[in-house]
């Protein structure tokens, strides 16, 4: 199983009503849900830990977890509201709106969270959850005790408007680098951790902190993979991008099931990554998320959607 574990909340987008006025629709979502999601509708194995409400936003999330076969027995159920994301897209790219003070997802302890036991091989952590308290300390004593033997893929998933404390921050974040084996970040987030400079060179000291791959989506520029032996780019897919909400969260899912399928999910396999089975990999993240971007919100593809 691959173990997802971070927020699930619900994206308020924007919609024009019928009479022309603007309005918002509410959508499941959540980079960490959306990449659960995403593995589910691939055919990974998957569940998802995160802290659930049993208001009607809960059950929403709780239903479109069922709907892709994703596992959410672990899941931390409490009366406690659901986190909501208002969308604003301008040119098709989401900036957000969060609200999340005392919500389901974000009031989680390090006690709250489960011992996966052996069945779970893979864990991916990621999003905001990894920015606010207390839930970002429960996420990491949960990525630190159990990433011996298992795979960690980590995707900071930068929001600086979310980030109030940076410098415990950008602490966690080289704590959990240090037992992870795979790390996605955007050029900006690249940027952001690293500072100014030589994008190659960036992920080379990024890599130096600990990972095994280090894939840097670049939108329309594709998306690339660093690893000890050299660089492999993939292009990215010639779409309509409708939205970009959730693109980086599919190719997530893409990437892991890529590797999930050539049996390639394994700590020392990832060190030492053949040519075909990594480009492999990355040309299913990148597929699977142009169909993403290629329709309204965060709404990954089904495996039978995409090329085997």
């Amino acid at each position: 199983m691959i173990l997802c574990a971070g927020e699930a909340l619900i994206d308020m987008l924007p919609r024009a009503l019928p009479d022309g006025t603007a309005g918002f629709a509410p959508v499941a979502g959540g980079a960490v849900f959306n990449t659960a999601v995403a593995l589910g509708r691939l055919g990974a194995d998957v569940g998802l830990v995160t802290g659930l409400s049993r208001d009607l936003f809960g059950e929403v999330l709780m239903t479109a977890l069922a709907a892709a076969d994703v596992d959410s027995d672990m899941a931390v159920l409490s009366d406690r509201p659901t986190t909501l994301a208002f969308v604003t897209l301008t040119d098709g790219h989401a900036q957000y709106a969060f609200y999340d003070e005392n919500t389901a997802g974000r009031m989680l302890a390090p006690a709250d969270m489960p011992d996966p036991g052996p069945e779970v091989g893979t864990l991916f952590f990621g999003g905001i959850s990894l920015a606010v308290e207390p839930c970002a300390a429960a996420y990491e004593a949960l990525c630190l005790k159990a990433a011996a033997g298992r795979v960690v893929m980590l995707d900071p998933n930068i929001r600086p408007g979310f980030i109030k404390d940076e410098t415990t921050f950008r602490a966690r974040i080289d704590r959990m680098l240090a037992v992870t084996d795979i790390v996605k970040v955007s050029d900006e987030d690249l940027a952001w951790l690293m500072g100014p400079g030589d994008l190659a060179e960036s992920a080379a000291a990024l890599r130096a902190r600990g990972p095994a791959v280090v894939c840097v989506t670049r939108g329309g520029a594709g998306v690339e993979a660093h690893t000890a032996t050299g660089i492999t780019h993939v292009a990215a897919e010639a779409v309509e991008v409708v939205d970009t909400v959730g693109a980086g969260d599919t190719f997530n899912a893409g990437f892991l099931a890529g590797l999930a399928e050539a049996g390639a999910l394994d700590k020392a396999r990832l060190r030492a990554l053949d040519a075909p089975v990594l480009t492999s990999a990355l040309r299913l993240g990148a597929q699977a998320a142009a169909i993403t971007v290629s329709r309204a919100g965060a709404n990954p593809p089904w495996r039978d959607e995409l090329p085997r």
